[in-house]
């Protein structure tokens, strides 16, 4: 009869394994899979219904890799692969990124790479593999720097005294997929919200962190529209050892070596308006140590970014006594697949209000934003002229001199960061940039410029100044960077460069000019 038994359960599972339809294959963010998804979908070749809003993207059934690299290129060829009907290896690809600063720390969204003049390599390789709806996919990341010492000044920088070296899972991941859920633990960046450039509170300017995973793994369809999701619960590292790039690249002693992370993020596109995509970032953070006084509630405790908004509605003065950091963003993106263009904008604020009437008559306070479009110029025989721009503003508004919020990022339990770096908005803490950038596109082949201007935290708060001279600076940092970007396929490799001659009137917030040379250097192996 157990015989019987266990015969019956082993048949079960394995029905329920083969009835399953589900990939969770990730382009990481930032790679080529990543970046020409957007690109394919304003020229027409990919569902207009996703958002991108919650990455990682995945392969799916309809746009497995190899077809995605074929809707980049017609003519190129996969070198192939084991793949059977219940279960597939194959090997992803192999990057090697080099970056190289002149004279002193500059670029962002690099993962684990760190704020450092000099050289420094990045190198990953992956390997995936399925069985059923069971998914693994391994790729590592190793990173040596030369961390250079730079110009330093009182409010910038510390003199670096060895080199720099670190290995991570980088962009590994265990899943169970269900159709278009996925259930797991991965170490993979993440990006929310409908920044090109930036984001305001998930991006892959910092590595990636160990986290378990509940999420979408394209839009689930229901009666009043589609919707995304992600909800993640973590661990975020510190090192006193290391600069803290939201104190300006300062070391700061004393902060937990390790903090508790919880975060969500959904998008909704409503039926009755195709093209337009709305949603919600919420974050949290706090010392593992302070767990126990996070409040009673399960909720409270493992899963505060569904307890609610308003510091009234969550015991006022208590909530503010909770040892805890929070942040939230709001977006919307705008896709007009007949004329190739999208525009979108993210608002996010890293304090509670205390009511809703204090939300409405001072919606500024704690805020940043994000605010840029995308736009594709048709060509002769499928050549693509691409348009972007981007502003980001993270520095203070006005409302700073009645009511101080401090700079985004910074925290007295050591900031919104992973491994000492920003989880999103990477410039800079207070900072603000302006990017205009052009792309002229022909399958894998890039030539492009841009344009940048960054604002160094011009409106300091007394978090960095004494009071009475809040707000002010006797210089203003401010860097001019003109790029030119090129990438080629030579066959399965793409050779892709991005230099960049950057200006820094100022520098460090001294009477200093300083020009920097910034170079990065991409050889991927494409399978």
């Amino acid at each position: 009869m157990r015989y019987i038994y266990y015969k019956f359960i082993i048949l079960f599972v394995f029905t329920i394994v083969i009835s399953i339809r589900g990939k969770a294959q990730s382009y990481n963010i930032g790679g080529l899979g990543d970046e020409y998804m957007r690109i394919l979908q304003l020229e027409g070749k990919i569902d207009p219904n996703i958002s991108f809003t919650s990455r990682p993207n995945y392969a799916t059934n309809k746009v497995s890799q190899d077809s995605l690299y074929k809707l980049i290129d017609s003519n190129y060829q996969t070198l192939g692969y084991y793949k059977s009907k219940f279960f597939t290896l194959k090997p992803l690809m192999a990057n090697v990124t080099m970056k190289y600063n002149s004279m002193q720390p500059y670029g962002w969204n690099d993962e684990g790479m760190i704020p450092a003049k000099g050289l420094q390599t990045m190198a990953r390789w992956g390997i995936y593999s399925k069985l059923g709806p069971l998914s693994v996919q391994y790729m590592p990341e190793y990173i040596n720097g030369e961390n250079a010492p730079y110009e330093t000044s009182a409010d910038y920088g510390t003199v670096p005294t060895k080199r720099y070296e670190k290995r991570y899972f980088g962009q590994s991941s265990i899943r169970l997929n269900i159709k278009a859920v996925s259930i797991g633990w991965s170490t993979e960046n993440l990006w929310w919200g409908p920044g090109q450039f930036s984001a305001a509170l998930m991006s892959n300017n910092a590595p990636g962190f160990p986290h378990f995973t509940f999420n979408t793994t394209r839009p689930i369809k229901t009666a009043i529209g589609s919707f995304e999701w992600q909800l993640v619960t973590g661990r975020l590292y510190q090192d006193s050892a290391m600069p803290f790039e939201q104190h300006n690249l300062k070391k700061i002693i004393g902060w937990p070596s390790s903090k508790i992370y919880n975060g969500i993020n959904i998008s909704y596109q409503p039926i009755f308006l195709p093209g337009l995509f709305v949603g919600v970032n919420r974050s949290f953070q706090y010392s593992e140590l302070n767990e126990n006084s996070q409040g009673g509630s399960f909720s409270n405790k493992f899963l505060p970014v569904f307890t609610t908004l308003f510091k009234a509605d969550a015991g006022g003065v208590a909530e503010d006594k909770i040892p805890r950091d929070q942040e939230i963003s709001i977006f919307t993106k705008w896709l007009f697949p007949k004329t190739h263009t999208e525009f979108y904008f993210e608002y996010g604020w890293n304090d509670h209000s205390q009511n809703f009437r204090d939300f409405w008559i001072d919606p500024t306070h704690a805020a940043i934003y994000i605010l840029g479009f995308k736009h594709l110029v048709p060509l002769k025989s499928d050549k693509w002229l691409e348009i972007n721009s981007e502003i980001t503003q993270t520095a203070q508004s006005a409302d700073y001199i009645t009511r101080d919020a401090g700079d985004w990022y910074v925290y007295e339990n050591g900031g919104y960061t992973n491994d000492n770096q920003i989880l999103g908005a990477g410039s800079g803490v207070g900072n603000n940039v302006q990017v205009v950038n052009f792309n002229y596109l022909d399958g894998f082949t890039k030539l492009g410029f841009k344009l940048q201007r960054i604002q160094h935290q011009p409106i300091t708060s007394s978090a960095h100044l004494p009071i009475e001279t809040l707000g002010l600076r006797q210089y203003r940092w401010t860097d001019i960077s003109v790029g030119f970007i090129a990438q080629k396929r030579l066959q399965n490799i793409i050779l892709s460069a991005n230099i960049e001659m950057v200006n820094s009137n100022n520098y460090a917030w001294t009477a200093t000019t300083h020009f920097n040379f910034y170079g990065l250097l991409n050889f991927t192996y494409l399978w």
